[in-house]
């Protein structure tokens, strides 16, 4: 199966977003998880952090819909920034909880009330207001976020738009990483009537690929390899299936995917070489046996002046 390169425009009927969005729309009325991660990693990071989690509402702003911030209380420097990008048809509300977990982790999460993020706009939008709201004295995220690491996360439609937003805008290309679950493939945007289109060999930035084995309609295990075989050079690059996780699992509090999806962006944003465990040498979510499969492919930089490179954690700007 090749990456879709172009996935051809259909025109959205009210039937076709009403099947698009019932994948989702019921995961806002979803109990949270019942799952108990079985290794050390997993089961740190899948816990609360050290930090308290403050949500703080966002206006609409030049056609912007409103959104959500969540910020870690008494941390002592501006935290990273993830952008949320939703899944079809759902908002900021339906990931409240995972927003939540990641903020006690010291990581700034801004979310939309858009419900339709596929082509990666609004993460832009998101990323620009926060850049423009960390630098404005008086502001709630004044002196709170730096806007400058930043990682885009999306869901369903939502890693469309993730890929989107870091391939087609120039301010999107400077992500520090990626973090994608459940990206549909052609057939099941086709089936959906979405107008959407993304080209994931152009992924430039270090990306952790997500699925389950019960997505095999929207996102098949087979389409996430491809993505993860088909890009090279540089960046890191890591795929994930979650045993018995389905189309939703990242709703709420993101239940067999939390604890290896914080710990990502602690890896990756906060250069947390405990959480990097997870990724690095013999990297744990490879051998963890609530994952079927799992593949790490770490960063590839040429020696400097006959010298090893170093991929240590902490050596350079981030061992990726």
């Amino acid at each position: 199966m090749k990456i879709p390169r172009v996935i051809p425009a259909r025109k959205i009927s009210s039937i076709t977003v009403l099947l698009a969005a019932v994948a989702l729309a019921a995961c806002s009325e979803t109990e949270p998880h019942v799952y108990a991660p079985s290794q050390r990693i997993e089961h740190q990071y899948s816990k609360a952090g050290p930090y308290s989690a403050t949500r703080i509402e966002t206006p609409a702003r030049f056609g912007l819909p409103r959104g959500a911030a969540y910020l870690p209380g008494d941390a002592e420097r501006p935290a990273p920034l993830v952008i949320w990008q939703n899944g079809t048809g759902v908002d900021i509300d339906t990931y409240d909880a995972i927003a939540r977990h990641l903020a006690s982790w010291g990581l700034a999460v801004l979310g939309s009330y858009d419900r339709q993020m596929g082509s990666g706009q609004t993460a832009i939008a998101m990323l620009e207001n926060a850049r423009l709201w960390s630098s404005t004295p008086g502001h709630p995220l004044h002196g709170r976020v730096a806007a400058g690491r930043f990682a885009f996360v999306g869901s369903s439609q939502g890693a469309v738009g993730t890929i989107n937003a870091h391939t087609e805008f120039s301010l999107g290309r400077t992500a520090t990483a990626l973090a994608v679950h459940g990206t549909p493939t052609d057939e099941a945007i086709a089936f959906f009537g979405l107008d959407l289109q993304y080209d994931a060999t152009r992924i430039s930035a270090p990306i952790f690929i997500m699925t389950g084995t019960e997505d095999d309609f929207i996102s098949p295990i087979s389409l996430n390899e491809t993505m993860f075989h088909g890009l090279s050079g540089e960046p890191m690059r890591a795929i994930g299936v979650a045993s018995g996780a389905d189309h939703i699992e990242l709703a709420d509090d993101a239940g067999r995917m939390r604890g290896y999806l914080t710990a990502w962006l602690s890896f990756q944003l906060t250069n947390d070489p405990n959480a990097a465990q997870a990724f690095l040498g013999i990297a744990e979510i490879t051998t963890n046996p609530g994952w079927s499969l799992a593949r790490v492919a770490p960063r590839q930089r040429p020696a400097q002046s006959g010298r090893p490179a170093d991929r240590s954690p902490g050596s350079d700007r981030f061992p990726l």
